[in-house]
């Protein structure tokens, strides 16, 4: 290879490699998954209310021109009770009341129970292959 007359002139082609990175999706294993449900007996404890209802009857035999409503006084509920009477006239008499107090009751309560309870047992299938292995 010349250039000019009387030279002679060597050229070296330079190459270079280009490198390329290639990926592919590989299967290096599967993994079974199975639960299994076991059935535990377990004691719950806890508490429950009931209301309880007192009645009391108050005898109390007074004439009223109008049936009293019903009222509440602390912790009582006043239904009052009247009823009409045949006297030469009619009139309203205010024949008992009924007071109704609540209360409350604790009790606890304990009880057997089931309880289920899952796990997972996880089993592989195929070579185990780490990264880097291949």
């Amino acid at each position: 290879m010349t250039g000019e007359p009387g030279r002679n002139d060597t050229r070296i082609p330079l190459v270079e490699e280009v490198v390329e990175i290639e990926k592919r999706v590989v299967e290096t294993g599967r993994v079974r998954v199975r639960t299994i449900v076991d059935d535990e007996q377990v004691r719950v404890t806890d508490t429950l209310q009931r209301e309880n209802v007192d009645v009391e009857r108050i005898a109390i035999g007074r004439e009223v021109d109008v049936a009293p409503a019903v009222r509440e006084e602390g912790e009582f509920l006043i239904v009052p009770i009247v009823e009409e009477r045949l006297v030469i006239e009619k009139r309203l008499f205010l024949v008992e009341e009924i007071r109704l107090r609540r209360t409350t009751v604790t009790i606890p309560v304990e009880a057997d129970a089931t309880r289920r309870v899952m796990r997972a047992e996880i089993e592989r299938d195929g070579p185990n292959i780490t990264p880097g292995e291949q």
